[in-house]
């Protein structure tokens, strides 16, 4: 029986996950399809915080390396050959370099990070007074030089962009996947209470197209932040948002599937 002798809807074809109906359409739709398009939100995502942080976070540290006296280096998992405090920031980033224990160096730049006596200290402008602390090792040496360290930013800046941008596009699917798996056992009750014709396989693929809008909205608030439209505290609402927007889109496409039992929308030509 086809689907328009049962009075049901013929299935939409999967192309877009950004209206519940186009959501409920990967749900019968090839595996094939929708990578294609987490493929796409996925690069969409990596490319903007790539850009933002080539865009913010490169003109501070090559400021920072080009201030580190010749002397400068790591030795015996000690700071050594730094004078005084070199400081180099911006409203996004922070990088201080104090050689006199307990410094600490202010509270203006959303991400702070001080290469301190004895350990590095990475923090935000939420916690100025906390951070991760990391010990350089009482074995570590590294010339810390501005001759050594610039050239080697030159050559290695694009390879560790690309580098954090193919990292990234495999973080989001290992996230995604991982989220849709736990989304399944939650759009399968949904749609059993709905009655909705729904498979495990089915639930998956949905549930994982739900994720794409939040995506999607993470990379223009990720643009807005590069833009100083929103700060710091408008890019974490925006990071729980588009939490909740999964949910929204998991339990709206759900809805949008077809019928279980497709209701008959045939009238009676005989009725009056």
């Amino acid at each position: 029986m086809n689907s328009a002798a049962d009075g049901s809807a013929p299935p939409a074809p999967a192309w877009q996950p950004l209206t519940f109906g186009g959501v409920a359409a990967f749900a019968g739709a090839r595996l094939g399809r929708l990578l294609v398009v987490e493929l796409l939100a996925a690069v969409v995502f990596s490319a903007a915080v790539v850009w933002f942080l080539q865009r913010s976070y490169s003109p501070i540290i090559l400021q920072a390396i080009q201030k580190m006296p010749e002397t400068a280096r790591l030795a015996g998992g000690q700071l050594q050959g730094v004078p005084g405090a070199l400081i180099s920031e911006s409203k996004f980033l922070a990088i201080a370099v104090t050689p006199e224990p307990g410094r600490e160096i202010g509270q203006g730049a959303d991400l702070q990070i001080q290469l301190r006596p004895a350990d590095l200290c990475v923090g935000s402008v939420f916690q100025p007074d906390w951070g991760w602390q990391f010990d350089y090792g009482t074995g570590t040496t590294l010339d810390l030089s501005r001759t050594h360290l610039e050239p080697w930013w030159g050559a290695w800046q694009p390879v560790l962009w690309t580098g954090l941008g193919v990292a990234l596009v495999l973080l989001l699917f290992a996230a995604w996947w991982a989220m849709a798996t736990v989304y399944v056992a939650p759009a399968m009750f949904l749609g059993w209470f709905a009655d909705r014709n729904l498979s495990w396989v089915g639930a998956w693929r949905l549930a994982s197209a739900a994720l794409m809008p939040g995506a999607l909205l993470m990379a223009a608030a990720v643009f807005s932040y590069a833009w100083h439209t929103i700060d710091l505290l408008g890019l974490s609402f925006f990071f729980t948002a588009h939490l909740i927007i999964g949910w929204v889109y998991l339990v709206g496409g759900v809805c949008a599937a077809p019928r279980l039992f497709p209701r008959n929308t045939k009238q009676n030509p005989f009725a009056s």
